[in-house]
């Protein structure tokens, strides 16, 4: 919500929010900083009268009393947008003066980094000093934008709603405002839907306007950083490319420095020159990404900051301005436009109804026609349902059939495997039998082969000899008369 808070120092009334209690402002017309107070009474401003006439003389007196900044309508406001000329050559100066105050400490590493390095941190020097008037200039624009914030532009003093009669005034209100209405986003914004009501005459017209230019004011702000993110991602290049010049001069020098490899000074002197180049090659990527932080951080938050303010520009008119609109209203009159429309709309009611009552019919016939297509659907669907089921009984029936046959073939495997199992463990008995008589016969056979070996060397051990065979008496026992015996032979 917003109030008219008058300033201390010109009495002029501003309008201010309510977050703004308590705060410090600066009046956009006399620039004197003063704490916001929320008055408890309304304000009435007795110098400004309501009549067509005095208004417009205090107007005027209030023109010619104050200097103003008029500008020609445009349709679109360039808000912060900064010159890069202007701030190129405010960029340049400032370069040659950070350079100046360097050349003091040049045998320090502060003053070496920048002075000698190379070319290199002279244009990273520019670059950032480029950037950095870049954001200083926006923040003086921005500053301005929310000093302009503070003008009450549909003061109520003039009427409480904003209609066909009272939009001129409130236009030259805004005119006459200190301030150009190209450098101000809110005022131009407001003059846009000023003038947009006075030919249009629709609050609907004006909202949609309102939005086209909330979407341009945006769009300006965007590309006025375009140029500040391109530096974003040059001076890190630049750094990168200090670092391969850097590294390249040290691997010329350490290889010029090889070819005399004898000579002790010329060596000394080629890794002096390598150090050199690695130092030139990581200062300047040192030197890049800090300045590329140090431009990054205030660029995001200026962003966001110019962002907030479109966002306040946004909230400012739907609250003060298209709530306020109020489009002509001309009783009985033959050229209203709502008349218009309302005999247009009868006539295409009229015409539409035989329409509507021949569209009903169909729907109706429709309707019928859907019944009966369902009706079908749902008895030829029954009776795919029944042949499906009928199918799927048979063959149910066939697969039990199938299954019972697979366990009587089981079965009588079971058995065929019990039978095979019984006549193996026989096979397997008869063999160990066999295998028993086969042992016993081989250890006969054994018996026999040591009786015809031991044959076989007597043979030999009698070769030709002749082998006499002699009868062999039992000796006879003859009993004598005093117990001797007599051997014959």
């Amino acid at each position: 919500m917003y109030f008219q808070f008058p300033c201390e120092k010109c009495s002029k009334k501003l309008k201010v929010r309510d977050e703004n209690v308590g705060k410090k402002v600066r009046c956009p017309y006399c620039h004197h900083t003063m704490l916001v107070k929320k008055p408890e009474t309304p304000i009435i401003d007795t110098s400004v009268d309501v009549s067509t006439s005095s208004g417009s003389s205090a107007g005027k007196s209030a023109a010619s009393s104050r200097p103003t900044q008029k500008s020609a309508s445009s349709g679109w406001a360039d808000g912060t947008e900064v010159s890069l000329s202007k701030s190129g050559l405010i960029a340049i100066a400032v370069s040659v003066v950070y350079l100046a105050l360097m050349f003091p400490i040049r045998n320090y590493y502060l003053g070496e980094l920048f002075l000698d390095r190379g070319l290199v941190p002279y244009a990273l020097v520019f670059l950032m000093s480029w950037s950095g008037t870049i954001l200083v200039l926006k923040y003086f624009k921005l500053v301005k934008q929310k000093d302009s914030m503070l003008f009450d532009t549909l003061p109520t003093d003039i009427s409480e709603e904003i209609s066909e009669k009272t939009v001129p005034k409130f236009i030259e209100h805004v005119r006459n405002l200190p301030v150009d209405t190209r450098e101000s986003f809110l005022v131009n914004r407001v003059l846009r839907g000023l003038e947009h009501f006075r030919i249009l005459k629709s609050s609907a017209e004006v909202s949609s306007r309102l939005q086209s230019q909330s979407e341009i004011d945006a769009t300006a702000v965007d590309s006025s950083y375009t140029i500040l993110k391109v530096f974003i991602w040059a001076i890190p290049i630049l750094g990168f490319i200090g670092t391969v010049i850097g590294i390249s001069a040290a691997v010329g020098g350490f290889s010029g420095g090889m070819d005399k490899a004898q000579d002790i000074s010329a060596l000394k002197d080629s890794l002096g020159s390598v150090t050199g180049g690695l130092s030139t090659a990581f200062d300047t990527t040192l030197v890049a990404l800090v300045m590329s932080m140090l431009v990054m951080f205030p660029s995001s938050s200026m962003q966001k900051s110019e962002e907030d303010l479109l966002n306040w520009v946004d909230e400012y008119c739907n609250e003060n301005l298209l709530k306020r609109l109020k489009e002509p209203d001309h009783a009985g009159g033959g050229g209203d436009d709502k008349d218009y429309r309302r005999l247009i709309q009868k006539t295409i009611d009229k015409a539409m109804a035989n329409h509507h009552a021949e569209l009903q019919t169909w729907l109706e016939k429709l309707e019928g026609i859907g019944n009966t297509l369902s009706q079908s659907v749902m008895k030829s669907w029954g009776k795919i349902d029944e042949k499906i089921r009928a199918q799927q009984e048979e063959q149910l029936t066939q697969v039990q059939n199938v299954v019972k046959q697979l366990e009587s073939v089981e079965e009588k495997m079971t058995a065929l495997q019990a039978a095979h199992t019984a006549h193996l463990e026989k096979m397997n008995g008869e063999a160990t039998e066999m295998a028993e008589a086969a042992g016993t016969l081989s250890q006969s056979f054994n018996g026999v082969q040591q009786g015809l070996n031991g044959l076989n060397t007597v043979l030999t051990n009698l070769g030709e000899k002749q082998v006499l065979i002699q009868q062999v008496e039992a000796p006879r026992k003859r009993w004598g008369l005093f117990g001797n015996s007599r051997k014959v032979r």
